[in-house]
This record gives C-alpha cells, sequence and structure tokens, in this order.
C-alpha cells in the first residue's frame, strides 16, 4: 500500500528538531510545532498546541533523546509535555519517529537510534563536536597533545582521524582484533580495552564506549591533570563520583550533533524519516 503523508508534527527537542522541521517544508510537508512557545514565528512553519499539531497531522517527530520520566523535554518551552493517555489516543496509529522507542510504548514508533544510516552520518558531527569540546575545555592545543580514544565503533575512527589529522598523538582502545587492526592501518597507536588501567600519561581522554569502563581502578593510577570527555549515551562509560573525587575535570557531553551542528543533524534527522517512509511504507516523497 503506497501512503501518500503531507504533514508533519514536531513535537518539543532542541535545535534540530527546528532545523529537521525546515528540512520537511523544504520537501512540501506541511509542519505544525507544538512546544516551542519561546518562538514568536518561524517562516512557514505553525506554532500551535500539542492537540492542534497531532490533530493535524500524518506522522510524528518526537525528540531523539526520547520520552523522560512520560515527559517530552521541550528546550523552547518552559512547560513539559506529559504523554499521558490522552496524548496516546491522539496519536492513534499514526507513524511515531524518535529515539529510544521503547520509552513511548503503545503507538507505532520506529527508533531512529536503531538506525545504521543514522548512525553513521551522526558520527561526523559528534566527532566535531567532541573535537570542539575538547578545545574549549583544555588548556592547551589539540596539536602535539597526548589522546586517547576509548571504542573505535562509528563515531571513535572519525573522531581518532579528525585529532590526528590536528596533529595530536592520538592512540585507540579497541576490544577487538579487527578494530585495532583498523587503528593500525589509520595510522594511530591501537591498545586493547583491557589494558586501559596500565595506561597512562594522556592529556584528553575520550570515551564512546557505552558500559563503564573508566572506574576507580583505572582512574586512581591515572594522572588527575587529564580531561575526560564522554561521549557516550547516559549513564556514560565513566564513574562520575570516582573521578570527581579524584580531582579528574570530566565532561558528559551525550547529543552533540543537537548542540554542535544542529543544521547537519537536523537534516540527517529528516533524512532518516523519510527513508523510513519510503521503506516501510512506500511514501513517494523523494530524500
Amino acid at each position: 500500500m503506497v501512503c501518500n503523508y503531507n504533514s508533519v508534527a514536531v513535537i518539543g527537542g532542541d535545535k534540530r528538531q527546528l532545523f529537521a522541521a525546515d528540512a520537511f517544508l523544504k520537501r512540501g510537508f506541511e509542519v505544525a510545532l507544538a512546544g516551542f512557545d519561546k518562538l514568536e514565528s518561524r517562516g512557514g512553519l505553525r506554532l500551535c498546541t500539542v492537540g492542534e499539531a497531532l490533530g493535524g497531522s500524518d506522522i510524528v517527530l518526537l525528540p531523539v533523546q526520547g520520552l523522560s520520566d512520560g515527559k517530552i523535554k521541550c528546550y523552547f518551552s518552559d512547560k513539559e509535555i506529559y504523554v499521558d493517555s490522552s496524548f496516546v489516543e491522539s496519536v492513534g496509529d499514526k507513524p511515531v519517529f524518535m529515539g529510544r522507542a521503547k520509552t513511548f510504548p503503545g503507538v507505532k514508533a520506529h527508533d531512529l537510534l536503531l538506525r545504521e544510516d543514522f548512525a553513521v552520518l551522526n558520527a561526523l558531527p559528534s566527532a566535531e563536536g567532541a573535537v570542539e569540546t575538547a578545545m574549549r575545555e583544555y588548556e592547551g592545543t589539540i596539536s602535539g597533545s597526548r589522546c586517547l580514544v576509548i571504542g573505535y565503533g562509528r563515531i571513535g575512527s572519525v573522531l581518532s582521524r579528525l585529532l590526528s589529522a590536528l596533529g595530536a598523538r592520538t592512540c585507540v582502545c579497541s576490544r577487538s582484533e579487527t578494530g585495532r587492526a583498523k587503528v593500525v592501518c589509520d595510522g594511530n597507536t591501537p591498545y586493547d580495552t583491557s589494558e586501559l588501567s596500565r595506561l597512562s600519561g594522556f592529556d584528553i581522554v575520550f570515551n564512546t564506549a557505552d558500559a563503564v569502563v573508566l572506574n576507580e581502578p583505572v582512574l586512581s593510577r591515572w594522572n588527575s591533570d587529564t580531561l575526560i570527555i564522554d561521549l557516550a549515551s547516559l549513564p556514560g562509560g565513566v564513574d562520575f563520583a570516582a573521578a570527581n573525587r579524584l580531582g579528574f575535570t570530566t565532561v558528559q557531553a551525550p547529543g552533540l550533533p543537537g548542540r554542535c551542528s544542529p543544521k547537519t543533524a537536523g537534516k540527517i534527522l529528516a533524512d532518516t524519516v523519510l527513508n523510513i517512509l519510503k521503506e516501510e511504507y512506500r511514501c513517494p516523497r523523494q530524500v
């Protein structure tokens, strides 16, 4: 069955949701924004209530962060949007696109974070955001600094190449032999993640692993002058209580695309939704 979806409700979220809305508008969609009360106007985008947005839409876009305690985070409103039975009833059987879809049971939700195309395209803005964070927080230059990247997945591989291009002496920890072989091919120094406790002397450490790899036994062997930037999804890969106790400077930096590259992240968001519509609903819209 071919579905002709023509309108989208964008509800809550951060700046990337606004750029996603702009991208939908350019593709000919009617776009309604809810949870953006601080905006006075937004071009051809319609600012309205949640009920109006859901009532007049074919599809629904919620934040990449998913729901938190049954609420939608709204960065452009002082009000919170509660996802109650009335909200669910208004959504009905409309396709919902969001991150962490398991946080919103009872609807036809597509989890964007499980899409490989979404993850691959977001690796570059995430890596660039990590470098920008390091430049802001570190008191030296990236060039000449000794950096450690933990994890050699999509973000870790792009990040290590960026750091090397900036003149950093870059080492990478990977759990797999294949990952470490790729590190060597990219011209960086590989380590097994199990060796973390015996590594030291780094100026900046970037963690991309989603398990707690920087625990107290590891951190207690390191120099507390090391800047630690955690890029993993919450709760992260760092024992922050131990790190603070030991005097480390730490930065939790998940969701960097939405903060550092919202225009690019918004386009990626819209493109991924359009890809899903084309693949699963045979929607004729062109990506």
